[in-house]
Parts: structure tokens; C-alpha cells; sequence
């Protein structure tokens, strides 16, 4: 079957070898119902206060499925193993779409449940493709190895505090092993094999295939990966145990050290790719959040927002976007002047401005955080429009 554009649509065997073409739409709507929580709220009709809702269905349901569709789709291709079936992929958007849904109505613990089979799911497929592996991934992939063993420790955390008392240590700790070392990990273990195409520049870390033994130079960067990877998780202890500066600190300086090694931006090209500008800002926004906290410890809450919305969702939805035109053969797109992909980074970064400054000025914070909510949504939703109908188009044959 054929699209309008001409373009041949998917099949259901298709869908389901690419899981980012499902996964992407429901991680989309995963975000738009975490924040709609707070206009929900202000409004009256969503009666409990949304923290760790919002935040639950965030990290993840958003950004969850963001990972979920695009390690689903590249692995098995970096693996040289098999793609995912239909049934598998089918299994695993319909256990995160009743995660999300039981976060959404503030059934923690079904969502919690939820969440850590969907890891089990998705694990237990990712082990079959590596053991059939043709290929080693690339070497930043040991940061995504370790971003699932932090969200695996996160999520069982949550389930036993359902049923017994934990300290504020644990408490802090599993929040910041789910909400930023499941999102921040990846980012800096998948962008440097990704993220250098987006200025003309050849990936440091894509090696020829070596299905027989290590290409050299690979055990190097994996260690480099996994060093940086340790100094963030002893970070998440560190602040957990309330030094929040010094937390933040060592945070800020391994991922500075860590991008400036690996994904050398000084050296990049300027070029006037809507996608090259969004990453630049978002990797400014990522390394702001994390310096502001250490100066200002005291509204790490609100300064956060900084990393988690200018860094983490810009970078999530830019990169996305490169995968949506990349995978449906409409990857020439990209080269035009896209001006509504600016327009919706803009509209998420006022959506995150207005929604810090409520913390500031707390007679105003209630309508901030409605004005802020509305914002991002309307950027996410101008976003959806001109990517997410693409996923519907299939590849071209090569």
C-alpha cells in the first residue's frame, strides 16, 4: 500500500523488526500525559499533587520509549543479529502503554511492576540477538549496559518501598539511578557513534565489523566509556547521601571531559542544520543544569529542569528525528531549512523557562507551571506533526 507522498507504506512484519516506528508515537504520548498532570492538577481535576507521577512517566514512559524504540531498532543491526519480531515488539509497547496509564490514574505500584517487566521483556530480547551477534556494538554501548543495570536497581528499589521503609538514602538513590542515569547514560553512550553525522564529521567509535576478535582501539574507548559511566553512578551515592555540590561537580566534569574526548563539538563544523543547532543548544542546556545545581544546591529541583528538558528531551527528540527520516527514506528532508523543528525546541525551551521561574516567584507558580506545561506540549505536538506520520513509510530497498 501506498502513502499520499507516494511512498510505500509498512507492513505489520516491518513494524515490528523496527520498534522505534511504535515505540516513538508512545513515548510521545507518554509525554504529553506526564505533563498535561500539571494543568490537571492547577485545574482541580487530578486532586493528588503529580510529583512522582510526572516524574514516573517521564523517565519511563517518554524517554523510556524513546530508548526502548531506538536500541530496539540499531541493535540488532550494530549486532549483525536478527531484528525483533512483530509479536515481540507488540508485547513490549503494550506493557509500556499500561505502565504509563497505570502512572497516569497513580497506580505506582501496577506501574512500577510494569516498568520492571518491561526491562525483563526487552532484555531477554536484546540477550537472544547478542548471543546470535555477528558484530561488537559500538564502545559507548557499555554506558547503555550500565544505564539498564541503574533503572533495573531503580525500579526494584520503588517496589520494595511499596512494602517496607526506606531510608531518604535509598529514596534519593532511586530516583537518581531511574530519572537521570537511564537518560543521561545512553545519551553519552549512543552519541558518539550518532550524533557526529549530524556535522559532516566520521563517528569515533564505528569500527569494521570484527565478527572474529576486538578491532583496535575499541577496548580503549569502551574503558574510557566505562570509567565516565562509573564516576556518574557514584555521583547518584554521593548526592544521596546529601553532599548535593560535590554530587553535581563530579557530574558536570565527567560528562564535560567525557563529550570533549568523545564527541568533540569544538572541532565540528559550523553548519546551518536545524538538527546541528538543537543538538549544540541541548548539549549547552545538558552541562548548564548540571554547573547550576553545584553553584546553586539550594533550587537543584528547579535548575535541574535545565538538563532534564533543554538536554535530555531536546537531544531525545532531534535524535529521534534523525532516525524517523533516516529509516523511512526521507532522509534528504533533513537538509532543508526545517524551520518547524526550531520552532518546536524553542517552544519546549520556553515551556521549561517558564516553568523554573514559578519556583522563584511562588504567588506566580501555579500558572507558571500550566503556561510552561502548554508550551512544551504545543512544541512536542508541532514536532509529531512533520516526524511521526513518517514512520509509517517504509524503508527503501538498497
Amino acid at each position: 500500500m501506498s502513502s499520499s507522498n507516494g511512498r510505500q507504506r509498512i507492513s505489520f512484519r516491518q513494524l515490528g523488526a523496527e520498534p522505534y516506528r511504535a515505540f516513538f508515537p508512545s513515548g510521545v504520548l507518554a509525554g504529553i500525559t506526564g505533563v498535561m498532570l500539571w494543568p490537571l492538577h492547577f485545574a482541580g481535576i487530578a486532586q493528588s499533587y503529580p510529583g512522582q507521577n510526572h516524574a514516573r512517566i517521564m523517565a519511563c514512559g517518554m524517554f523510556g520509549g524513546f530508548i526502548f524504540g531506538f536500541l530496539g531498532t540499531a541493535m540488532p543491526r550494530m549486532l549483525s543479529a536478527h531484528p525483533f519480531s512483530t509479536w515481540q515488539t507488540v508485547g513490549l509497547v503494550l506493557l509500556h502503554l499500561a505502565m504509563v496509564s497505570s502512572f497516569a490514574f497513580g497506580q505506582m505500584i501496577w506501574g512500577d511492576s510494569l516498568f520492571l517487566l518491561l526491562l525483563t521483556g526487552f532484555a531477554c530480547c536484546g540477550a537472544a540477538r547478542v548471543r546470535s551477534r555477528r558484530d561488537l556494538p559500538p564502545p559507548g554501548f557499555v554506558l547503555v549496559a550500565l544505564a539498564f543495570l541503574c533503572v533495573t536497581a531503580g525500579a526494584i528499589l520503588t517496589i520494595l518501598q511499596s512494602s517496607r521503609d526506606l531510608d531518604a538514602f535509598w529514596i534519593n538513590l532511586q530516583r537518581l539511578l531511574s530519572y537521570q542515569g537511564f537518560v543521561l547514560l545512553p545519551i553519552l553512550g549512543i552519541g558518539p557513534f550518532l550524533l557526529p553525522r549530524f556535522f559532516g564529521m566520521t563517528s569515533p567509535h564505528d569500527f569494521p565489523e570484527s565478527p572474529l576478535g576486538v578491532p583496535a582501539g575499541w577496548t580503549r574507548k569502551a574503558l574510557t566509556a566505562l570509567i565516565s559511566g562509573s564516576l556518574i553512578i557514584f555521583s547518584f551515592f554521593i548526592e544521596a547521601s546529601g553532599a548535593f555540590q560535590a554530587a553535581y561537580g563530579l557530574r558536570f566534569a565527567t560528562t564535560l571531559i567525557y563529550l570533549i574526548l568523545e564527541m568533540p563539538f569544538h572541532r565540528a563544523p559550523t553548519v546551518g542544520n536545524p538538527l546541528g543547532l538543537s543538538i549544540r543548544i541541548a548539549f549547552v542546556g545538558l552541562l548548564a543544569g548540571f554547573l547550576a545545581v553545584t553553584i546553586f544546591p539550594q533550587y537543584r529541583v528547579s535548575l535541574l529542569h535545565l538538563t532534564l528538558v533543554g538536554g535530555f528531551a531536546v537531544i531525545t527528540f532531534v535524535v529521534a528525528t534523525r532516525v524517523v527520516f533516516g529509516h523511512s527514506g526521507n532522509l534528504h528532508l533533513l537538509k532543508e531549512r526545517n524551520r518547524w523543528l526550531l520552532i518546536a525546541v524553542t517552544l519546549m525551551l520556553f515551556g521549561m523557562a517558564t516553568r523554573i521561574s514559578g519556583d522563584f516567584w511562588p504567588k506566580i507558580l501555579a500558572s507558571h507551571y500550566v503556561y510552561g506545561a502548554i508550551a512544551w506540549i504545543a512544541g512536542v505536538v508541532l514536532w509529531a506533526i512533520y516526524v511521526l506520520p513518517k514512520v509509517l513509510d517504509a524503508e527503501p530497498e538498497t
